[in-house]
């Protein structure tokens, strides 16, 4: 689907997301699209525009769909994506688990639109320069890789009003460190779809009164490589960080986090402009394997796992 003359009519489906506020800045800055509904169960949760009680009222008249829901949100949400032929960037994780992940994964191969999910890591372009640099090899034979993504949204009151689902597994909320480390298994994925992954033992860190893990670590082999994945809402100053040692050279990136840049990325495609490989339904599946992975060596139920 390409819009060139026309503004692209965009529909907000739920409001509970923490990223909601980049999506709107997105609308808010670029004229070649509009808000067009919101399908929300809360009462104005977007300052000027009256929330619809149906998704599909909202679909009827959309060009595009960003579902920010929380996650148990999403099989439903998706559906009424699907059946109405609207192309959608729905937040991660797509499900909770890999079972569930598989199952929305065949409704979304399914779909006539592009449905995919907003992996912002992709869009950075210190890291599509590490990609370039790992195709051309010129980091020589990989000896190893450290990955961290952490903030202090927990201590910083983040998770509290419509985000405090976050905290809840009965609203799809898996804790800390999935929330955070599936960027980085995704990132992992696309800079060498061609790499096996393996996970070899994992630690969540817990916090009182919190039932969900506040963060954690894991080891992994990367098409043979050590891999150790660190994330987390309770560390300060936080940020993301790739740090790779190769025979040739090594490289570390710390690139600027922006939420928004996936919205951006995927309306561009709508328009013809390619400007980021999004996230394969094969890809979104194999995230969620190497997480399921992770969560059983964690919680003490096996390690060498192959989620492949």
């Amino acid at each position: 689907m390409t819009r060139t003359t026309a503004a692209l009519r965009l529909a907000v489906l739920g409001t509970d997301h923490v990223h909601l506020p980049d999506y709107l800045e997105v609308v808010a800055r670029d004229p070649r699209v509009t808000l067009s509904a919101v399908y929300s169960e809360q009462r104005s949760p977007v300052a000027g525009v009256r929330p619809v009680q149906d998704p599909a009222e909202a679909l009827a008249g959309a060009d595009a769909a960003v579902i920010a829901s929380t996650t148990a949100q999403h099989g439903t949400l998706l559906r009424r994506v699907v059946e109405a032929g609207v192309p959608a960037l729905t937040e991660k994780p797509l499900a909770a688990s890999a079972g569930e992940t598989g199952r929305l994964a065949t409704l979304l191969a399914g779909a006539e639109q592009p449905v995919t999910t907003a992996m912002f890591l992709r869009c950075a372009p210190e890291l599509r320069e590490v990609r370039a640099r790992l195709a051309d090899r010129s980091l020589g034979e990989l000896a190893g890789v450290h990955l961290r993504f952490t903030h202090p949204g927990l201590l910083d009151g983040v998770f509290t009003g419509p985000a405090a689902w976050m905290l809840a597994e009965r609203h799809g909320a898996a804790g800390a460190f999935a929330d955070l480390a599936v960027h980085l298994v995704d990132l992992l994925v696309w800079l060498d779809p061609s790499a096996r992954l393996r996970v070899h033992g994992a630690a969540y860190l817990g916090r009182a009164g919190t039932g969900l893990n506040v963060g954690g670590a894991a080891v992994l082999s990367w098409g043979g490589v050590p891999v150790t994945l660190q994330a987390g809402w309770v560390s300060r100053p936080g940020g993301m960080e790739l740090r790779i040692e190769g025979s040739h050279a090594g490289v570390t990136v710390q690139p600027r986090l922006r939420a928004g840049a996936a919205l951006e990325a995927f309306l561009g495609q709508l328009r013809g402009d390619l400007r980021w490989e999004p996230p394969t339904v094969r890809e979104i599946v194999r995230t969620a394997r190497v997480l399921d992975a992770v969560d059983r060596a964690a919680r003490g139920a096996g390690t060498s796992a192959r989620p492949e």
